[in-house]
């Protein structure tokens, strides 16, 4: 019996931990029935007025724009390696959350995440990781690098 993962999704910020996330998942890939879904999701920082200033989104907008770059790059990655890509950039104020809400929107069969090292004892007690929180209420499978 064979199973067949159809999307994949790889939450990607630019980190090393990310990046290792997507260098280890591209030799699984069934290049015939699987396609990736690369995404990003941009904090929407909290403002202590009602509305985002000039600045704010400025910084938002050149975040989007270097994110979109890094797409580019995994998604031509991906074509060479025959698989089928696509990518979405969002803002959140919870990553987790809105990784769990898009797994959930765009039915995927399984998420794959990998995580920062954390360095010290109070650190790993304290850190509330994406990842775990993500792990804990995935609406599908869930595969950690390590």
């Amino acid at each position: 019996m064979t199973i067949k993962i159809k999307k994949i999704l790889i939450p990607y910020d630019a980190t090393p931990s990310s990046e290792k996330a997507v260098k280890k998942i591209f030799p699984l890939i069934d290049k015939d029935c699987s396609k990736i879904i690369f995404l990003t999701c941009i904090h929407d920082k909290a403002t202590f007025g009602f509305f985002k200033t000039k600045s704010d989104r400025k910084e938002m907008e050149q975040e989007k724009e270097k994110n979109k770059k890094y797409h580019e790059r995994l998604k031509k990655e991906a074509d060479k390696l025959g698989i089928q890509a696509s990518s979405k950039i969002i803002k959140s104020d919870l990553e987790s959350k809105s990784i769990i809400e898009f797994a959930k929107d765009q039915n995927v069969d399984l998420i794959v995440m990998s995580k920062s090292k954390i360095g010290t004892h109070a650190e790993r007690l304290y850190y509330n990781s994406t990842v775990d929180a993500v792990f804990k209420k995935a609406p599908c499978p869930f595969l950690y690098i390590p």
